[in-house]
């Protein structure tokens, strides 16, 4: 047995009790009378067999016997523990964990400071809990990054792999769906309007993410696309799929859904439609589409399209394609240019992060994915230090030198 007495000693820490062994309540013998609340506690973390803590303290265990001073908030008490030895039928632990011979299967319901009892939980081994909203990949996946001169050069460079996708789609399967984000990245599509040769009417267009507002509303990203070369080309208008902006946005989603899967779209081995071509813009935080860090529109994992009510960047209701509909897709091009971006890419490129934390990473298509950016937007990258494993990826951004004004 070992006995830990309760004195009247303030604020030196939590009782810790040895990881080799559990504890059990054997006995408890009280200076002043425990209330009815308490002694129920007492009799919880029996029943749980953990040790029960009623206040801060410090233990000093030796072998025989440890004592710890401790402030009760309502009684000064003596509390005899047993040690015993882990159960043998504790899930499998490792030789560096805090339970080296296995993981407890029930812990918690120990009285915690404030007096309230602690939750209880079960384990039912490493891996075997609750699955987080994100997920590290277990292996990189080769992409290809582009860097022109400046934003009109990656405009005409990004005209030019959309002619050269459509031509090769409609060789393969006599069709070309490509996908459309909004702002600036639509914008660079003005120069589709002027080129010869492409078969339009044989597109299929769809927007990666729109925003439920009235079809000619300046912020929507259907009335943008018309602006900037769809009113100029030959796409016929059924083949132009716009969301239904009078519906709520859950509805407006699953409705685009369905949308697009009576659509012509090539499918891939597992029946999912795979857009031949997406194409991706990058906000300043990392978000793609209307996916934005740690939502959880950006951890959808079933639906292909979702909605969006709450959006940190107005309009708050949007509908979006989900990361499982954009990582299905044949080819995938994210768009980012001028020096506003430079960090985001830097960032997006070079460092390691928590899933979700910067979603343009979760892009990772079961096809091509090609980053295409200008001199300014690819300014912070580091590329000969990207074969160094010492080097790269980095998990934080280097610190400006001595004299270096900040950005």
């Amino acid at each position: 047995n070992r006995q830990i007495s309760f004195g009247e000693r303030r604020n030196q820490g939590k009782v810790n009790f040895s990881n080799q062994f559990l504890v059990k309540m054997s006995s408890v013998s009280l200076r002043s009378p425990l209330t009815s609340v308490q002694q129920q506690k007492l009799d919880q973390c029996d029943a749980l067999r953990r040790p029960v803590v009623l206040g801060s303290a410090r233990a000093t265990p030796s072998k025989a016997v440890s004592t710890v001073a401790l402030r009760s908030r309502r009684a000064v008490q003596t509390v005899s523990v047993a040690a015993s030895k882990p159960e043998a039928d504790f899930p499998p632990g490792h030789q560096n964990s805090q339970w080296p011979t296995g993981i407890p299967p029930v812990m918690g319901g120990h009285v915690m400071p404030s007096g309230e009892v602690a939750p209880k939980s079960e384990s039912t081994g490493p891996g075997t809990g609750a699955i987080h909203m994100f997920q590290y990949y277990d292996s990189g996946k080769d992409f290809t990054i582009l860097v022109h001169k400046d934003e009109a050069e990656v405009a005409s460079g990004l005209v030019q792999m959309i002619v050269d996708a459509s031509a090769a789609a409609i060789a393969e399967h006599g069709s070309f769906s490509i996908a459309l984000s909004g702002g600036s990245c639509v914008g660079a599509l003005s120069g589709l309007a002027s080129t010869k040769g492409v078969e339009f009417e044989k597109w299929q267009v769809f927007f990666v993410d729109e925003r439920v507002v009235p079809l000619d509303s300046s912020e929507s990203n259907f009335k943008a696309a018309q602006d900037a070369f769809l009113s100029k080309v030959p796409v016929p208008e059924s083949q132009v799929h716009a969301i239904d902006p009078t519906l709520p946005p859950a509805t407006a989603a699953s409705a685009y859904e369905f949308k697009l899967l009576a659509s012509d779209c090539p499918r891939n081995a597992a029946g999912k439609p795979a857009m031949d071509l997406i194409l991706l813009g990058v906000g300043p935080e990392g978000h793609t589409a209307s996916l934005f860090p740690n939502s959880v529109a950006t951890a959808e994992k079933e639906a292909l399209i979702t909605s969006v009510i709450n959006s940190p960047k107005p309009p708050a209701q949007r509908i979006t394609f989900t990361m499982p509909l954009i990582n299905a897709a044949n080819n995938v091009v994210v768009v980012a240019s001028g020096a506003g971006k430079a960090e985001v890419v830097e960032r997006a490129l070079e460092m390691q992060s928590l899933p979700g934390a910067l979603p343009v990473q979760l892009v990772r298509p079961d096809g091509a994915l090609t980053w295409m950016l200008d001199q300014a937007s690819a300014a912070d990258l580091n590329q000969k230090e990207w074969t160094n494993p010492k080097a790269w990826p980095r998990s934080e951004l280097p610190k400006p030198k001595r004299g270096a004004k900040k950005k």
